[in-house]
């Protein structure tokens, strides 16, 4: 195996990963019970909020809804990726693309967390963020990461 192959194997896992975990700390702030005092149970408590306080909601859950369709999609190209960094085939090295997704997942990751601090602060409706947000957003750090860390088709080594 060539060092590029490795790299490139490596950094499509962490996206692969990185995106899987995105989903995963999704779907577990939103089980019934398991996320108290969280921002997910004041969902209930939307309709005695007013004001601008409903627009910071909207826009957070607008970019997180941009974070999930990103995620799916990277781990789609990560696992084509992987493919071709195992099977050592340049035509499946995703790379590229996986690195402008992966910033942007950070970004919406990061605006969202920023757009759900300021609902919190704003609403008071005796919520904290949570967890769930803050891990959200570190796991798009680590797909920016592993995007980085595997090599594009410009500098992939010719057999």
């Amino acid at each position: 195996m060539k060092k590029t192959q490795i790299r490139c194997i490596i950094g499509n896992a962490l996206v692969h990963i990185a995106g899987i975990m995105t989903l995963c700390f999704f779907v577990l702030n939103m089980i019934e019970g398991a996320a108290k005092n969280s921002i997910y149970g004041a969902i209930t408590n939307l309709a005695t909020v007013g004001g601008a306080s409903i627009g910071f909601y909207i826009a957070s859950s607008a970019f997180y809804i941009l974070t999930l369709i990103l995620s799916i999609v990277m781990i789609i190209l990560s696992a084509i990726g992987l493919f071709g960094g195992i099977f050592d085939v340049r035509a499946l090295n995703m790379t590229t693309a996986n690195r402008t997704l992966s910033i942007i997942n950070m970004i919406s990751a990061l605006m969202a967390l920023i757009f759900m601090i300021v609902y919190v602060a704003v609403a008071g409706v005796g919520a904290s963020v949570g967890a769930g947000p803050i891990t959200v957003f570190l796991a798009s750090i680590l797909a920016v990461v592993g995007a980085f860390v595997a090599y594009d088709k410009k500098i992939y080594s010719a057999k």
